[in-house]
């Protein structure tokens, strides 16, 4: 029985070591986007807010890209720069402050994200913000600050998404 063993052992042991070749990189992504979202929303026929979010979230997540954007705004005459796609924060930053200065005099950076959305809201002085996954949450996040900030007619000024 013990000489049984030690081939199954010999065998066995290259898999435990990681010796076996890897999966393609579709598969391993494809791994990645159902280990992400799981039983719940993996199967693509639940349709609520949560699974809606964590799709995107995952499907940014499993990309493997790093994709940035920003967004500046200027409250006094309602002028707004943005930027997407950009490989670093720097780069995406100084797109959307040199776009806002084109239209705007008071040009402020009030956000900025990864593989993401954001969105900027205003209301005369009020201006806050919100990113998210999913565009429309990062709208929601936005309005819902400028509310809780004072904002009686709060209005989305601009958004972008640097996930695509």
């Amino acid at each position: 029985m013990r000489s049984a063993a030690r081939p199954l052992i010999l065998f066995l042991l290259p898999l435990g070591l990681g010796t076996i070749p890897s999966r393609s990189t579709a598969a391993v992504g494809g791994d990645c986007l159902y280990e992400c979202e799981g039983p719940i929303c993996g199967n693509y026929s639940n349709h609520t807010d949560f699974c809606t979010q964590l799709r995107a979230n995952c499907q940014a997540r499993c990309s493997g890209r790093r994709w940035w954007g920003a967004i500046a705004y200027s409250a006094p005459d309602k002028g707004f720069g943005w930027s997407t796609d950009w490989n670093t924060v720097e780069g995406a930053k100084k797109q959307a402050m040199d776009r806002c200065v084109v239209h705007g005099s008071a040009c402020k950076l009030w956000t900025y994200f990864e593989n993401e959305c954001g969105a900027v809201a205003a209301d005369g002085k009020i201006v806050t913000w919100g990113t998210a996954y999913v565009r429309e949450y990062a709208q929601r996040k936005a309005l819902s600050e400028c509310q809780k900030a004072g904002g009686k007619n709060c209005a989305i000024a601009a958004w972008a998404c640097s996930k695509y």
